[in-house]
């Protein structure tokens, strides 16, 4: 069992009306049940109703509040650091965006998430490390549950996704689309309409994420 992780802080609040603002320097997951919040990564928008996890992490600047304001929000959430933390987004496990799930989803990510809670603010190692399990069990499904999302996705979303992820250099995003039988305008539209990012910034954050991985994995210098 790895055990490189932190659990810093966590909690509950049915009636939630805070405001977060601020660069993170570790990992937050979030869960709303019931309620509206919206959310800013850097320039990017998000108007979330009803059920939804999100995450922070080190990279966006991040900004959310309730939305209206003064209506409050069901929040869940847990902050984590460590090497573990960051393994799960290099490969994949934490989430980069939010993420929505069905009714019948929710009562079981809800009481894992929940039994997460209580082990994680329990003194101890063995109630950290089963917190450890149980964290890891809900990013499990959170990915499960996007990767059928993108079984789903159109065959020139699956192929813009994977040339802009293997492409270490600046894409030439005339020609992909034109491979994909589109107009620059209209494959910039269409792939943002779908994954609620430019192919640009879709790009940087695959870049990014590489990078990371590099970091944690090997012994390359940073510049070589």
């Amino acid at each position: 069992m790895r055990e490189d992780l932190t659990f810093l802080h966590g909690g509950r609040n049915p009636q939630c009306v805070a405001t977060v603002d601020k660069h993170f320097d570790y990992h937050v997951l979030q869960l709303m049940t019931a309620g509206a919040v919206e959310l800013f990564y850097d320039d990017q928008r998000y108007e979330m109703h009803g059920r939804w996890f999100w995450p922070c992490h080190p990279g966006p600047y991040t900004y959310f509040h309730e939305w209206p304001q003064g209506e409050p929000w069901n929040h869940r959430y847990i902050a984590c650091t460590g090497p573990l933390a960051m393994d799960w987004q290099v490969h994949g496990l934490w989430p980069e965006a939010p993420q929505t799930v069905a009714d019948e989803e929710l009562p079981q990510l809800v009481e894992t998430f929940d039994r997460m809670l209580d082990c994680a603010l329990q003194p101890g190692r063995f109630a950290r490390l089963r917190a450890i399990n149980l964290l890891e069990a809900v990013l499990l499904r959170l990915a499960e549950l996007r990767q059928s999302a993108e079984d789903g996705r159109p065959q020139w979303l699956n192929q813009a996704v994977s040339e802009l992820a293997k492409t270490r250099r600046e894409p030439d995003y005339e020609r992909l689309a034109a491979k994909l039988s589109m107009s620059l305008t209209t494959f910039r539209r269409r792939f943002r309409e779908a994954t609620g990012q430019s192919p640009h910034a879709f790009h940087l954050d695959c870049r990014i994420c590489e990078a990371r991985r590099l970091l944690g994995e090997t012994d390359d210098p940073l510049k070589h």
